[in-house]
């Protein structure tokens, strides 16, 4: 039975694919419907040790288990290829790192070194080239931090339509969303993380191919397999550089003693989550060669951020410059906060989610914006203005909040007046009166407006006294409350009897006799 797409009149034996996920078959003239049935998953080992991700196949109904292409170097440097074999590399040129065996994006990377140990002929990176397309994108952080792209520098995060960049304080770091790329550079460290399944089978370069088998690894221009991988690493040169002779120098010996035990972090128990995961013998091995051979006193930190950056991307987060008794620490300028695994943007969600150590805006605020240091409370509003994460700058700009018209307003009660009032951060009219006139409120009240605000409204409070009765009778009559008025009223409950000079009471029903009094 062949799968087809819809068809207005399905022939008798057809099949097709519903966009929920399930097939429609035509069988004896009546359709019915199934749930596509998903193989099972088989379990897959990946030779750079980094646990195998689950992608989506094409149709979006199954997926399937695939490795991850992750190259990575640092220190003097030390490299990683994309299958995780490690090898040690000098060499002051330009070299690819990656390229495409059959172009498909147009997407390499070249790396610049220099000499930066005269005395063994070590070298460092100092600056990564990326190219994708039509652009060329150069980052480097040696003597100035920035970034070219077609030649035009930029010093603050950006973001175009087809790329993005930003900054963590720290790593500079490149995204193309549309091959889930990812480029890191910091000055001594660099990373580049691809998917399988847009370059699996499909590089070669420094970091080798990514094709989960480390027998290929050291792939020389020429296609043969070369037995040294820093032997192979020298045949990648740019065209377009000039490459001075590889330095093989005498190795200077190892001074006595030589202090490795900021190295011993990485293996111990404060990476054990990670040490399942990620091998961290390479790492050990470059810390300790990096710390014995160059004059760098924080040289050691390189291969622990290198690891922990390695750990972040197996999804453990480490959090370990504290362990290094401040010689790996880094002061953020305020009021940023150094994060060991922050987000990679600032107010944007439409970017990649990795995450990465830097300097971030404390819990609760958001960066105004990648050219500055002010944190502000969210990234929706800033007091009265409406802030905006700007896709193409990945800044946020600010601008006034827009206030509705107000229709026309009529204040026709007695002693009514208009008056302003600020709700929220517009200005609106209402019908109200001035301080100290009288507010009509309850009819058995007497308010007027005083010229205390009040905290929550932030209008003028209005104070009311009950309005006074007299409740004063003359002999005879008691003082009565008088439903659904405000006051009472007196009424009448004695008899009242005048006699001579003297005034008397008398209850209902008592009799008087009338007598004279004769002196």
């Amino acid at each position: 039975m062949t799968t087809l797409s819809m068809t207005p009149h399905p022939q008798d034996g057809e099949s097709w694919r519903e966009s929920n996920c399930s097939v429609g078959t035509c069988e004896n003239g009546k359709v019915t419907y199934n749930q596509t049935q998903c193989p099972n998953q088989k379990p897959v080992v990946c030779a750079n040790n980094y646990p195998a991700i689950e992608v989506n196949n094409d149709d979006g109904c199954c997926s399937h288990y695939e490795c991850q292409c992750n190259c990575y170097g640092w220190g003097d440097p030390h490299y990683v290829t994309f299958d995780g074999t490690y090898y040690g590399f000098q060499g002051n040129c330009s070299y690819w790192l990656v390229k495409e065996i059959i172009p498909r994006y147009n997407f390499s990377v070249m790396i610049d070194n220099y000499y930066c140990g005269a005395l063994d002929g070590l070298s460092c990176p100092q600056s990564i080239t990326v190219f994708y397309n039509s652009y060329k994108i150069f980052i480097t952080q040696k003597n100035i931090n920035g970034i070219f792209t077609n030649q035009v520098i930029k010093l603050s995060s950006f973001s175009l339509h087809d790329f993005r960049i930003t900054t963590t304080g720290i790593d500079t770091v490149l995204v193309i969303p549309k091959i889930h790329a990812k480029v890191t550079f910091s000055g001594l460290i660099f990373s580049i993380y691809l998917p399988y399944s847009e370059f699996g089978n499909n590089t070669w370069g420094q970091c080798g191919t990514c094709d989960n088998n480390r027998t290929d690894d050291c792939m020389l221009p020429s296609g043969k397999i070369d037995p040294s991988c820093p032997n192979m690493a020298h045949e990648w040169h740019a065209n377009n550089s000039y490459c001075e002779p590889p330095v093989h120098p005498t190795p200077t010996p190892v001074p006595i003693p030589c202090d490795t035990s900021i190295c011993d972090i990485i293996k111990s128990s404060l990476f054990e989550a990670c040490h399942r995961l990620i091998d961290y013998s390479p790492f050990l091995t470059a810390c300790e060669f990096d710390v014995c051979h160059l004059h760098i006193n924080h040289i050691g930190c390189s291969s622990l951020q290198t690891y922990a950056d390695a750990c972040a991307e197996a999804g453990v987060c480490i959090d370990w410059r504290s362990a290094t008794k401040g010689l790996c620490e880094y002061k953020c300028p305020s009021p940023k906060v150094y994060q060991a695994c922050g987000p990679l943007v600032d107010c944007s969600s439409q970017s990649i989610h990795f995450f990465f150590h830097g300097c971030y805006c404390p819990n609760g605020t958001t960066l105004l914006s990648s050219s500055s240091n002010e944190c502000m409370p969210t990234c929706g509003k800033k007091g009265c203005d409406v802030c905006v994460c700007e896709e193409d700058t990945l800044q946020v700009i600010c601008r006034p909040m827009s206030c509705p018209t107000q229709p026309a307003l009529t204040c026709d009660q007695e002693g009514q007046v208009k008056v302003n009032d600020t709700v929220g951060c517009c200005q609106q009219e209402k019908c109200g009166k001035y301080v100290g006139e009288l507010v009509p409120m309850n009819p058995c009240d007497k308010c007027s407006c005083t010229d205390q605000p009040d905290a929550s409204s932030q209008l003028h409070k209005i104070e009311c006294q009950p309005i006074p009765c007299d409740t004063h009778c003359p002999v005879g009559y008691e003082y009565q409350v008088v439903s659904n008025n405000c006051c009472g009223k007196c009424v009448q409950t004695s008899c009242v009897v005048t006699l001579s000079n003297s005034t008397h009471t008398l209850k209902v029903g008592i009799c008087v006799c009338a007598f004279s009094v004769y002196v």
